[in-house]
Formats: C-alpha cells, structure tokens, sequence
C-alpha cells in the first residue's frame, strides 16, 4: 500500500510473512524521476506489489533511479539488486552494511564462523543446523546487486529540492544509517527506532569487538540530539516525541541487563544457560536464538562493566560474577 505524506513524498507499506506484518519504504518524485528508501522483503510477489503502487499513484518502477539503503537486513535490502536490473538504479549503503551483504555471498565462510562462534556459546549441534537453515534462507532471497561507493558520515545529498544527511547509527546492525531531513526536521530511522518495540540487537559473528548495546545505545544519544520533529521508522506508523522513545527504549535496555547480571553466579554458566532460565518452554525456537543474541550482547557489557567474568572451558565461553 502507498500512501502520500505531503507532495512527492510516499510511504509505502509492503507485506511481510512474519511477527512483524510490515515494513515501510519511502520514496520521493522529482521530475519523474524516483528515488527509494529501503526496499522490502524480497518474497514472491513483493516485486509486483511496489510495481502494481507506483503504477497505481501515477508512476514507473523504471523511474527509480537511486536506492538508499538504512542496513541490509533481508527486509529492507533484499529487491534492491531487483530494481537495479530493472531500472539501473544506483545502491547506496554504509560500507559496513556492504561487508554484511559480502559474507552473504561467501555461505560456506559464513556457515563455518557461525557454527564456531554459536557453539561458544553453549548451543548444541542441531540448534546451530536450525539457526544456518534460517541463515541459507536468508542468503538465497536478496537479490545481488552492486554499489560504486559508500555513504560517508554526515555526507549530504539533494534531489530536486529534497535535502538530506547520512547519520550512522550502529547497533540493530554495524552498518546501519539513518537519512535527517534538516530543512524538514524529519528522520528516515530504518529500524533505529520504532514506536512499539526496541528493535533486535544481535551479535556480529565476524567481529567480537563490536559491542551492539554500546553502539546502539551512542547512536540513540546521537541522534537524541538532532532537531527531528517527526521519526518516520521502518515498521510501524510515524511519531512525533522521539526523546521520550530514546528514554523509554534505554531504560528497556538497562532493565534486561540487570535480569541478565541477576542470572550470573559464582558457578560457570554458558549464555544458553543463562539464555534458557530467561525464558520458558513455549518460546520457539527462532525466538530462543533471538533472545540468546541478546543475552550475549548484554553479557558483553557486563564484563565491560567489570561485574563479570568471562571464561573459556572446553573451547565454550562460560560467565561467572565478578
């Protein structure tokens, strides 16, 4: 579905077979010519939907000529190589979201490190085959495509009389950005913030140094600090009083790791222990991996805290207080 929000600029609200029913993309006309913000989920008929809405607002898929791109996860980025065989349209993406898509492309590399890095933390071999299933599902629906450079920080770009900013905000993802509209005093957030949920943070298995809470939770102050009337988020429905969001998904966060610090004691637990005393038997399994990830980052910051320990046993990370 695409709906105006003022002249030349759509949202536009394609369908998605999860928890999650939407996702939103944005787009903007100048002269004709287009340009999107995310694309949706590469699934069977995503691709004639956006077509059969831009047709039905009066305009041509042909005509997007750039894509902009918060992070390349499969609901935001996977048509993007679709529309560029189509239309020729320019990606563009932060380099650290390109090096995601990258990996991507290299599944046994990828396979391998996943399998290695979720067996540290405790995970048994038939839930790390589940976790690569979802992963080759992943792979096999985002479309390639290719990009002649990456967005810079706070690098500004026009089109027509449109103008905007590239802030990076990693955390949901290493490679994540979000677009600020100064003149407009409005933010393109991607999944950087949404209205009613805090958005998934997830270890980067190529990179133990990336901290996702650090990050995430510096880039929220970042962009706490901008002059942004209205967040127009990757799912879910604009809103106005980002500050109170800022806080309320801070304090979210502050209060998930203090439940995870509780679970840590004086014997050895690995973070699939401590993962499975958070949670209970009805939870599936995707959701049991999810919330692992997020168990882990938090343990990250605990044992930057200092509050933990952080051991290895039989080549398995194990935590213990401090």
């Amino acid at each position: 579905m695409i709906s105006r929000i003022e002249e030349n600029f759509y949202r536009i609200s394609l369908r998605m077979p999860y928890r999650l029913r939407h996702v939103n993309a944005y787009l903007f006309d100048h002269d004709k010519e287009l340009i999107l913000f995310d694309t949706g989920l590469n699934v069977s008929g995503s691709y004639e939907t956006l077509e059969k809405d831009l047709t039905d607002a009066g305009m041509n898929i042909n005509n997007i000529k750039h894509v902009f791109l918060t992070h390349a996860h499969t609901d935001h980025c996977s048509m993007a190589g679709l529309l560029q065989k189509k239309s020729g349209a320019k990606i563009y993406l932060s380099k650290a979201a390109a090096e995601e898509c990258e990996h991507l492309r290299q599944p046994d590399s990828a396979i391998k490190q996943l399998r290695k890095f979720y067996s540290q933390q405790g995970m048994s071999p038939h839930q790390i085959d589940l976790v690569i299933e979802e992963y080759k599902y992943i792979q096999n629906i985002i479309a390639e495509f290719n990009t002649d450079s990456y967005l810079q920080e706070n690098e500004s770009f026009e089109f027509g009389n449109w103008k905007f900013e590239v802030i990076f905000t990693p955390g949901h993802a290493a490679g994540h950005v979000c677009f600020f509209f100064r003149e407009k005093s409005f933010l393109l957030a991607g999944d950087h913030i949404l209205p009613f949920i805090s958005p998934i943070l997830s270890p980067d298995i190529f990179d133990n140094n990336f901290r996702p809470l650090k990050a995430y939770r510096d880039s929220l102050k970042a962009i706490g600090k901008l002059p942004v009337s209205t967040v127009y988020p990757g799912h879910g429905n604009p809103f106005i009083d980002l500050n109170k969001r800022i806080y309320e998904i801070q304090k979210h966060h502050q209060k998930r790791k203090n439940n995870v610090l509780n679970n840590v004691a004086s014997q050895p637990k690995t973070t699939y222990d401590i993962t499975s005393e958070l949670i209970n038997d009805s939870v599936s399994d995707f959701d049991k991996f999810l919330i692992l990830n997020e168990t882990l980052i938090y343990l990250k910051e605990l044992k930057a805290d200092g509050v933990i320990n952080e051991d290895i046993a039989n080549n398995i990370l194990v935590y213990t207080k401090a």
